[in-house]
C-alpha cells in the first residue's frame, strides 16, 4: 500500500486524472482518493453528493487526534465502489481543512489502502509540498505544450522534492514526442491521457466497467496507467523516474549524454516559442482544459 501524490503547475485536468485512476484502480487493491485542492474541490457537485462527509468533517473530528480509521467515515463511494474523501467547493473551507488536518500525508500511510491525493494546482504555499515529500509517487499532470512545459520545468527546479519519486503523465494533444519531453525535463514521461470530456465526465456516476465507458479512450488509458502505478506501490520494479532531475536508470543513456540533448532541446523549443501550434484534439475539440 502507498500515496501517489497528483498535481499540475497550470491547470490541465488533475481531478480528472485522480477520479479516473481511482475508477480504474485493480480491483484487488483497496483504493481512497483525497480530493486536496486547496482552490476547492469538484467531485461532491459534479457527482450530486452532499456536502458532507468530506474533508471538512474530518478535519472537524480530527481537532483532539486523527486516527487513520476515522479518515474512511468520511468518505463518499464512487459507482465502482472507490472511497473518496471530497474537499469543500469554498478555497477558504478547503484550506482550512488542509491547514487542521496537518500531518495528513503520514496518517494516508497507514491506512490499509493505495491513496491517490489530488493536490490540485501547485503554488507557493500551497499544502501540497507536504504531501508531496512523503509520497511514494508523485505525478505531475501537464499538456505537451511548451508553455505548460515551460512552466512545469521552471516549477520543478525550484522544488526537487529530494525525497519521493516524480513523473509526468501529459494530457492531449501536442507538437512535441513524449521521448523529447522526458528527455527535456529530466524525468520520466508515464503515459498520455486522451482528451475524453464525456468519458470524464460519465466517471462519477457510471463504474469504469460500464459499457459506455468501458473501451473509451480515457478509460483504457487510465486502467493501464492505474495498474502501472499499482504495481510500483506493490513492491515490483520501479516505473518512476527519480526526483533528483535524472534520466530514468532503464535509460541506455549515459547521464551526460541526456544533458547535452536537454540542453539542446531546450534551445531548440524556446526558439520555437512562438511558434508552438495549438494541438488538435482526437475528438475534434481543443483541449483548453479536461477537469470537469
Amino acid at each position: 500500500m502507498g500515496v501517489v501524490a497528483l498535481g499540475a503547475v497550470r491547470s490541465c485536468g488533475v481531478t480528472t486524472l485522480a477520479l479516473a485512476l481511482a475508477a480504474t484502480w485493480p480491483a484487488e487493491r483497496r483504493v481512497l482518493l483525497v480530493e486536496a485542492d486547496p482552490v476547492g474541490g469538484t467531485l461532491a457537485a459534479a457527482s450530486g453528493w452532499p456536502p458532507e462527509p468530506s474533508l471538512v468533517s474530518l478535519a472537524a473530528a480530527a481537532r483532539h487526534a486523527l486516527d487513520p480509521d476515522l479518515v474512511w467515515e468520511h468518505c463518499q463511494e464512487l459507482p465502482g465502489g472507490a472511497a473518496v474523501l471530497t474537499g469543500p467547493a469554498s478555497a477558504d473551507q478547503a484550506r482550512s481543512a488542509l491547514g487542521m488536518l496537518v500531518g495528513l500525508s503520514s496518517h494516508l500511510r497507514m491506512l490499509d489502502a493505495d491513496v491517490l491525493v489530488d493536490c490540485g494546482r501547485l503554488g507557493p504555499g500551497a499544502p501540497g509540498a507536504e504531501v508531496f515529500e512523503g509520497a511514494d509517487a508523485v505525478v505531475l499532470v501537464s499538456r505537451p505544450r511548451l508553455v505548460d512545459l515551460h512552466a512545469l520545468a521552471t516549477w520543478r527546479k525550484a522544488n526537487p522534492f529530494d525525497s519521493g519519486r516524480v513523473a509526468v503523465v501529459l494530457v492531449g494533444d501536442g507538437p512535441y514526442p513524449d521521448t523529447e519531453i522526458a528527455e527535456a525535463l529530466g524525468v520520466e514521461v508515464l503515459a498520455r491521457l486522451p482528451w475524453d470530456p464525456e468519458a470524464a465526465g460519465a466517471l462519477v456516476s457510471v463504474p469504469a466497467s460500464a459499457r459506455e465507458v468501458r473501451l473509451s479512450p480515457l478509460v483504457r488509458a487510465a486502467r493501464s496507467l492505474a495498474d502501472r502505478l499499482a504495481k510500483e506501490l506493490a513492491g515490483a520494479p520501479s516505473a518512476v523516474g527519480s526526483a533528483s532531475g535524472e534520466v530514468p536508470a532503464a535509460s541506455t543513456r549515459s547521464a551526460r549524454a541526456a544533458a547535452l540533448r536537454t540542453r539542446v532541446l531546450g534551445a531548440r523549443v524556446l526558439g520555437a516559442w512562438r511558434a508552438d501550434p495549438m494541438p488538435r484534439s482526437t475528438n475534434g475539440s481543443t483541449p483548453e482544459e479536461v477537469t470537469q
